[in-house]
């Protein structure tokens, strides 16, 4: 965002191997367990300190957020507060750093060709990978954590049925040791250095988790037993989340600070009169007029950002009818399904006006997934222009037109609908980002109209927008329209993302919208060709698919959204990242008073 004077990272070098994170969808949102007795460390406002027996002041921050989490790990609910939780109690093999870098969190060291830790057979491609783990490191309640750990988390993984970049390339995952893991790979995982890391993948105790129950229905999603830098006190539903220091944690003298507190609190003012108060220390993702005052100066507040976008706000059509579910061959969208459709959609948007005088200059015009470091250039790609004009000639020359002057086109030749079938659709947000979506939403609309197309608005909460299937989920279930929503990939490589939203497979159940035929199909044998130790063909290969995206548009990008935190002038520590949670260096947090 230039606005700010957002800087950009210079490089970001893809070795061998390179890692991304993919965004998941959400669950359904259920009543904590009854928690265990614990002794009441909470304060009655958590801005004042408190004096412990030693005389040591307590320190306490709170942290803004609008929603329950759904449980400790984000493959269940995509919302980000997930995430943010885990990154409180449980680690990870391995890690990425807010520029990109890989560092080892349980792991001793990453492994990689030249410390002997990754070795390839240069005939076969195939591949094993060997982690040593940390032998300090122990959970909550004194038990050592292992490699079995590790495998256990792993087998519970795949026993769910959740796909990462690693389930398809895995052959076996295998312990040599108490502190030796090994990976073997059918052909080189691009992703190898997350593959038990990053925001997506946090370790599990085996004694405490009930692998019966299952990874998606087990108790230890509510309640689990940490090894990370704080232990869950206390969870109250629509109210907060109370961690406090684990004293036993592996890097001594960390965590800094004493007590962290999730308050769910679902009003934008209502959290910013909280900052403004001294109330509160975190606002988590501030809507974009807050955003901008939190870069004033005097108010007792401030502001952290990521070194580079992440997050794009994209528009998801489904080129199939309603309800259908992806990997199913039924029949195509009656509007959407015509990609002359699309691209007179994405004609008449106003993305500049939308940045400048809805989202008060906050984001960057994006049309490529290919926009982050190492494709700065989006693969040579143009800008699509904004053309009224053009965008109805195609809309025309797609078979819709309004003959009887209501204002609404009806079909005269269209591919895909009856003869005289009104041109009308549902257009899809979600609640939790703010009025700023709700202004651009209603925006889009208008143009839209204006082409003659009646689009009907809704807003729906984003835990039911990308629930799974079983659990009432819209997206998932083919359930809509078009929708407009912020992703994106983490990590520094898309090679996962594009797997999940692009790839024709039937259990890429994240193909939200539902492309299928020739052009899906080439671009699933390419994303396999990413599958290889040639970065310089790698390069060719993301830039080909980037094309044919832009040429079928099963996904309308638009601009870059704010990867932003509001904080008190008293914290200190805290980096926001494209590549991993906020949280993901909560330890090193501090607070000066």
């Amino acid at each position: 965002m230039a606005q700010l004077g957002r800087y950009r990272l210079l490089t970001v070098l893809i070795t061998i191997f390179i890692v991304t994170a993919f965004v998941v969808g959400c669950a359904p949102q259920e009543a904590p367990p009854e928690q265990p007795d614990v002794e009441d460390t909470t304060t009655d406002d958590t801005t004042d300190d408190t004096t412990t027996d030693d005389t040591v002041a307590k320190t306490s921050i709170i942290i803004l957020i609008p929603d329950n989490p759904a449980e400790f790990h984000g493959y269940g609910a995509g919302t980000g507060f997930e995430e943010a939780i885990s990154e409180m109690v449980m680690l990870s093999v391995s890690e990425i750093d807010d520029l990109g870098n890989y560092f080892p969190e349980l792991a001793t060291e990453i492994p990689t060709v030249e410390n002997g830790g990754v070795v390839m057979d240069e005939e076969t491609w195939e591949t094993v990978v060997t982690w040593h783990l940390r032998e300090d490191v122990y959970w909550e309640d004194g038990e050592q954590v292992t490699a079995d750990d590790v495998i256990f988390t792993w087998d519970a993984f795949l026993a769910a049925e959740i796909w990462s970049s690693a389930t398809d390339a895995t052959e076996y995952v295998k312990k040599i040791d108490d502190f030796t893991i090994e990976v073997k790979y059918y052909y080189p995982n691009p992703e190898y250095a997350i593959h038990f890391g990053g925001e997506d993948f946090p370790i599990f105790a085996e004694h405490f988790c009930d692998a019966d129950q299952g990874y998606y229905e087990w108790d230890c999603n509510r309640q689990p037993l940490s090894d990370g830098p704080y232990i869950l006190q206390e969870w109250v539903a629509d109210d907060h989340l109370t961690f406090v220091r684990n004293e036993n944690y592996y890097e001594e003298g960390k965590p800094y600070i004493d007590e962290v507190i999730f308050r769910i609190v679902p009003q934008e003012s209502v959290k910013r009169a909280m900052m403004d108060e001294g109330d509160a220390d975190v606002h988590y993702w501030p809507a974009e007029n807050n955003a901008l005052s939190y870069m004033e100066e005097g108010n007792g507040t401030k502001f952290a950002i990521s070194p580079t976008e992440r997050w794009v706000m994209k528009i998801f059509p489904n080129l199939k009818a309603r309800g259908d579910t992806p990997g199913e061959e039924t029949i195509p969208h009656p509007i959407l399904a015509d990609k002359r459709v699309r691209k007179a959609l994405r004609m008449a948007i106003d993305v500049d006006t939308i940045i400048n005088d809805i989202f008060l200059g906050f984001g960057e015009p994006v049309w490529s997934e290919f926009f982050r470091p190492p494709f700065e250039d989006s693969c040579g790609i143009p800008r699509p222009a904004f053309d009224m004009e053009a965008a109805k000639a195609l809309i025309k020359e797609a078979g819709w037109e309004d003959t009887d002057g209501d204002g609404v086109n009806e079909c005269h030749g269209c591919l895909y609908a009856e003869e005289g079938d009104l041109m009308t659709m549902e257009f899809m947000i979600y609640a939790e980002y703010g009025e700023t979506l709700e202004f651009a939403h209603q925006f889009i609309a208008e143009a839209w109209a204006a082409l003659g197309i009646e689009t009907k608005l809704s807003i729906v909460e984003g835990a039911v927008l990308w629930a799974q299937v079983e659990d009432g989920g819209i997206e998932l279930a083919g359930n809509f329209d078009i929708n407009m929503w912020d992703n994106g990939y983490g990590g520094v490589d898309p090679t996962s993302y594009l797997w999940d939203y692009y790839y024709y497979a039937s259990d890429s159940e994240w193909n939200l919208a539902n492309w299928t035929g020739e052009e899906a199909e080439t671009v699933a044998a390419l994303v396999d060709e990413l599958y290889s130790t040639d970065e310089e063909y790698r390069m060719e290969v993301f830039c080909d698919i980037a094309w044919i995206l832009e040429e079928e548009l099963p996904a309308i990008e638009l601009f870059s959204t704010l990867e932003m935190f509001g904080l008190s002038d008293r914290m200190q520590g805290v980096k926001p990242t494209a590549f991993d949670i906020l949280t993901w260096n909560v330890a090193d947090w501090t607070v000066s008073e």
